[in-house]
């Protein structure tokens, strides 16, 4: 007997499937997108998930800002450097706040008895797509 072998897909085959399963998953991406954007309530839930990404983010920062702070400061002819960092960390330390407060604001209105939802007209995907997937990095 004798085995056939699979004929492997060219390479513009492959490409292909590529691009196939790549604007499969921007569909699903503006979907989601949409849908998000559409509702008061997820659309609160997303703003505050970003805040607490921040949060996170800017906690790690200030981690390493405050080290580096430590171990530069005195040192001669770091002055330069030590005051460009501290007014990092001050900007850092006030956004933190402001990102604090936000947050707070978004779970207060997740608890709210309002919400409302948009029409596939008031947000049509295709707008999305333009918007924020078809648009020239800025």
């Amino acid at each position: 007997m004798s085995r056939r072998e699979k004929k492997k897909p060219s390479k513009a085959e492959r490409q292909e499937r590529r691009l196939r399963r790549e604007t499969q998953e921007l569909d699903k991406i503006v979907q989601n997108t949409a849908g998000t954007f559409r509702s008061s309530f997820e659309t609160g839930r997303d703003c505050a998930s970003e805040c607490r990404d921040r949060l996170d983010d800017l906690r790690v920062s200030l981690d390493f800002r405050r080290l580096t702070l430590e171990l530069w400061s005195g040192r001669p002819g770091a002055d330069d450097l030590v005051s460009a960092m501290a007014d990092l960390a001050a900007e850092n330390e006030r956004h933190l706040v402001a990102i604090e407060q936000l947050l707070r604001r978004f779970e207060d209105l997740e608890k709210a008895p309002w919400w409302d939802v948009l029409s596939a007209e008031q947000v049509p995907e295709d707008l999305i797509r333009r918007r924020l997937f078809d648009a020239p990095p800025t």
